[in-house]
């Protein structure tokens, strides 16, 4: 027996049910049970036959008018089932299927996801490949070049006493100048990219004298911050080195050639002795004391930062320092704030330091209900 269809009889049914049924919307009928109409009509055509495929049905006769089936369509129809006999009337088409077999139906839902035309992207992470550059921090760092380019000059000749380390970047020589304490002296280049170069001075400027310990583990994510802050830049998600152009990445990878010589895993962090001789006590106030003087010298509201207490890393060493905030720090301000504070107390006290911010609850229990 033929199974005949009309097309836009089903479809309306589909669509109603769609919208007056609560559940189990799909056709009452088990051979449409499956079928999901799509407004293309050969995606709308593949799933009534995977639907009548299940239903052991094996031919039927489909009625299309031809607001369904324009002549473009018709034509890749034809190409995608040929095995189907198609005859034209004034308004419609009939679609006449003699066996559903040779239709090919037989394929694994894999199969049909390999066949599928997908666009593909050579993406790997930190591609540039698909990023544009960003006007605005390009511009800065031309500007940054323009006006530092003498000084650096200067301290290229003046600074002694260094150690270096070649890094070759997208065939660019790059040398990083570093002390025998192993701190952060600077990137120096040959190359003529005035853009790169004011980079490198940037990057100089921030992390002269900083571990490279602290470069290999904070560095990209901390110049990041700072160059996107400088800059007001508006990022679309999460700040990563290849969203904010050519000139951030290259020193990414720079961090990169650091991080395998300089990380964690190969060197020990080095501790000033005296603040591990001190008591705890002899500690706590050392921190405070310095609190005190940074909210001084940053002409912060006094108290607005408290200090808590100090506790252990990972490997069992007195050398995380929690703080809070109080309501008078504007939320925004509260990580730049939190940052210069690490920085100030690394400079004053010890470099291995960690500053830590702990947000305080309501003590009361009514007003956390």
């Amino acid at each position: 027996m033929n199974l005949v269809l009309v097309y836009q009889d089903i479809l309306r049914k589909f669509n109603s049910d769609l919208i007056n049924k609560l559940r189990k919307h799909g056709s009452d009928i088990n051979y449409l049970n499956l079928w999901v109409p799509d407004e293309n009509f050969l995606r709308s055509f593949k799933s009534l036959i995977d639907s009548l495929n299940a239903s052991k049905i094996n031919n039927f006769t489909l009625n299309v008018k031809k607001i369904f089936l324009n002549n473009y369509i018709l034509s890749i129809f034809k190409k995608s089932f040929p095995d189907a006999d198609i005859y034209e009337k004034e308004d419609h088409y009939i679609i006449f299927v003699k066996n559903l077999n040779k239709l090919n139906l037989n394929k694994k839902i894999i199969d049909k996801v390999y066949l599928k035309e997908k666009k593909k992207i050579d993406y790997s992470y930190g591609s540039l490949k698909f990023q544009k550059n960003n006007k605005k921090i390009r511009k800065f760092f031309l500007n940054f070049y323009n006006e530092n380019i003498e000084e650096e000059k200067k301290n290229y000749q003046s600074r002694k006493k260094i150690k270096s380390l070649l890094f070759k970047i997208d065939n660019q020589s790059v040398f990083l100048d570093f002390n025998e304490k192993e701190e952060f002296v600077r990137f120096r280049s040959d190359t003529e990219d005035k853009y790169i170069l004011g980079c490198l001075f940037f990057f100089n400027k921030i992390f002269f004298k900083r571990k490279l310990t602290h470069i290999a583990s904070n560095g990209i994510s901390e110049f990041l911050e700072i160059v996107n802050e400088k800059c007001k830049n508006q990022v679309t998600g999460i700040l990563l080195p290849f969203n904010h152009g050519y000139e951030v990445f290259f020193v990414n990878l720079l961090c990169q050639k650091i991080i395998k010589k300089f990380s964690g895993e190969n060197i020990k962090p080095t501790y000033k002795t005296f603040w591990f001789k001190k008591t705890l006590r002899e500690k706590k106030e050392l921190c405070k004391l310095t609190l005190k003087k940074f909210l001084k010298i940053t002409n912060e509201i006094p108290n607005s930062i408290i200090f808590n207490n100090i506790q252990k890393d990972i490997n069992k060493m007195p050398i995380r320092i929690i703080v809070s905030t109080s309501e008078l720090i504007n939320t925004k301000q509260k990580p730049t704030l939190i940052r210069n504070l690490e920085k100030f107390i690394k400079e004053e006290i010890d470099e291995s330091l960690q500053v830590l911010h702990e947000e305080k609850k309501d003590l009361n229990k009514i007003r956390r209900l």
